[in-house]
């Protein structure tokens, strides 16, 4: 596969990164293991790696990162793949909303927030989707009413991972009903272990439960966990996207390589022509991924560009996944398959953080400027 080689900087801070992970083996997770125990080798990795500042390396110093670029931490990714290192488990607090409390967070809400999601010790989850508001988030009905100090927030989120485990919730609710539905929401942050929160893991088709139903029942939230300001929550939202469809979905693309790695260790000659194919789609799909990378170390803030990211990795996945089935020879009968558990997963892809068909419009309107019809 393909790999980020773009200066000296770029190569000794690999270097210096691979000579950490030989005297800081990571510790692996069997497949099948318990959710707990994937939690906690999850919190433990990312806190080892907290500890030798090599998480969030594109935070600014002040914050407790390295002040480098998201290149930097794309060659993070790379060599924690080739290491077969376990899963960070607080990507959403790394990769979402710390970049957003980092952009529009108070400064209280800075102090208290971003250290413990660099190290792991907090684990945070999203709170957008709902039951008739998955990618049309505008759609949302959880509301958050004003009362003296806060607001108390009632409603239902849903697909929420890892709330089960999470300390706190980002989320936005309805604080108007006034105006355009994308008006009158509001950016939350919710501790999850406030009164009249209920969460119930959702069973998926390969077996996994990292998804959750959550209700809210009045659940009140001080006026300080406000980001940004009452009413401009879709602003804020917006931004965690693009930060999602970016750097989030980055992280995805290991998961293709891991996927190839395999395929061309095992693989069959008469599958030889579909897999090369696949092989050259993915580099392409990845050199995409690194081009909007470069992008940022000039400056730019992530946007509708990682929607070309999201949805070109999502359904190449599917695509990869359901050639390792075909060429492992197994069948939905097998549930016990390494195939089949990676192919029932990439069914979910394109749906998650969006639709393919959310992410087409996106890229229509906001990318080549097409007319909306």
């Amino acid at each position: 596969m393909i790999r980020l080689e773009l200066s000296d900087q770029i190569s000794k801070f690999r270097d210096e990164f691979k000579a950490w992970i030989k005297h800081n083996q990571p510790q692996k997770v069997s497949r099948g293991s318990s959710l707990e125990a994937f939690i906690e080798v999850g919190k433990s990795w990312q806190k080892k790696l907290s500890e030798g500042r090599f998480i969030g390396v594109h935070w600014p110093e002040e914050f407790g990162g390295r002040g480098l670029s998201l290149v930097e931490e794309a060659v993070i990714q790379e060599e924690l793949v080739a290491a077969s290192a376990p899963q960070i488990l607080g990507l959403f607090g790394l990769t979402m909303v710390g970049p957003v409390l980092i952009q529009h967070g108070t400064p209280e809400q800075k102090s208290k927030y971003l250290k413990k999601i660099l190290s792991g010790d907090e684990i945070w989850c999203q709170g957008f989707s709902e039951p008739n508001a998955g990618s049309d988030l505008a759609n949302i009905k959880t509301t958050a009413e004003k009362v003296d100090g806060g607001f108390l927030v009632t409603g239902q989120k849903v697909w929420t991972s890892f709330a089960q485990v999470a300390d706190h919730c980002f989320l936005i609710a309805r604080t108007s009903s006034t105006g355009k539905k994308h008006e009158g929401l509001t950016y939350l942050l919710v501790p999850m272990s406030t009164k009249g929160i209920e969460v119930r893991p959702l069973k998926q088709i390969s077996g996994e439960d990292e998804f959750n139903e959550v209700f809210f029942d009045k659940v009140f939230v001080p006026e300080e966990n406000v980001v940004g300001s009452v009413g401009n929550g879709w602003k804020i939202a917006i931004s965690t996207l693009m930060y999602e469809r970016v750097v989030l979905t980055f992280s995805r693309h290991i998961q293709s390589e891991v996927a190839l790695r395999e395929m061309l260790q095992d693989r069959k000659s008469e599958f030889d022509s579909k897999l090369a194919l696949t092989v050259a789609t993915t580099c392409a799909v990845r050199a995409l991924a690194y081009s909007h990378l470069l992008e940022y170390v000039e400056g730019k803030v992530p946007g509708p560009e990682g929607s070309m990211d999201k949805l070109f990795w999502s359904e190449s996945f599917q695509e990869i996944s359901k050639l390792a089935l075909a060429i492992e020879g197994g069948s939905l009968s097998e549930e016990d398959s390494p195939a089949m558990l990676r192919y029932l997963y990439s069914r979910g892809r394109t749906i998650a953080a969006g639709t393919s068909e959310i992410q087409r419009g996106i890229i229509a309107e906001r990318v080549l400027g097409l007319p909306r019809v």
